[in-house]
């Protein structure tokens, strides 16, 4: 019987081990930075820039397995979609030529040029990848709406895809408790079957989001388009929660990245 769980218990822990060895991605490197390092209060709002970086690493050789959802949380921040422009998707897809150029001016927020490899969902080495590094769009959907869209042009290319080739899509802004969650579901066109392509996979590399300090006067009062209301302890704890679907069928994986900024 001894010998039975020391048998057990030795394969409890291989299976732990390859269990962790065999996970698809890390995700070192990624961070989120605030300016100012206001704290701001309720009554009064301190509007701030972000600028948020997202890493995904591969094993040695290999391709990031393609992410499906990326979910940010952050301490004392709120974010007001409301007061601002906004540009949807249907606005978007209006105009087959223009494209997010129609957007009305002051709803982007943001931007961040993104470095990426597009290759085969049954091959996830780095050799059979081939660059995609678009420019990332982001819009003020409306209160608790945030969209998204991928722009291709000479300084940001994405194999032989053109604007329009990947339709816009949305992430949501709610306040849960003193913290504001970002979430954002990655549809199949940008991650696992790219552009409509079935078995084209979307790896990312890098991505340095920059979120826009905004702000305007209303009825007197200065809002920002996301806002410090709040800091714990001299600094702003966040997190990046990622979810990635494997290669072969395998999968989904969530890991869980966690920091804090000064402020």
């Amino acid at each position: 019987m001894k010998r039975i769980i020391i048998i057990g218990t030795a394969l409890a822990v291989l299976v732990g081990a390859s269990a962790a060895y065999a996970a698809f991605n890390s995700y070192g490197g990624t961070s989120l930075t605030f300016t100012p390092k206001a704290v701001g209060s309720k009554k009064a709002p301190a509007p701030v820039a972000l600028t948020e970086v997202l890493k995904a690493n591969a094993p040695a050789g290999d391709r990031a397995a393609p992410l499906t959802n990326i979910k940010v949380t952050i301490y004392g921040l709120v974010s007001d979609g409301k007061d601002f422009p906004k540009c949807t998707d249907a606005m978007i897809e209006a105009n087959k030529t223009k494209y997010d150029a129609a957007c009305p001016k002051g709803s982007l927020v943001g931007q961040a040029p993104v470095h990426s490899l597009l290759g085969p969902a049954n091959d996830p080495s780095a050799a059979k990848g081939t660059a995609c590094n678009p420019l990332e769009h982001i819009y003020n959907g409306g209160p608790g709406k945030i969209v998204f869209f991928f722009v291709n042009n000479a300084a940001h290319q994405c194999a032989t895809l053109r604007t329009g080739d990947t339709a816009p899509w949305d992430g949501t802004a709610k306040q849960v408790g003193p913290n504001l969650v970002v979430n954002v579901p990655l549809p199949p066109d940008i991650s696992d079957k790219v552009a409509n392509q079935v078995g084209l996979y979307g790896s990312l590399i890098t991505e340095t989001e920059t979120w826009f300090k905004l702000s305007k006067v209303v009825k007197g009062h200065r809002v920002g388009y996301q806002a410090s209301v709040a800091c714990k302890g001299g600094k702003r704890p966040w997190s990046v929660q990622y979810t990635a679907q494997g290669y072969n069928n395998s999968g989904p994986e969530t890991q869980t990245v966690t920091g804090a900024d000064k402020c």
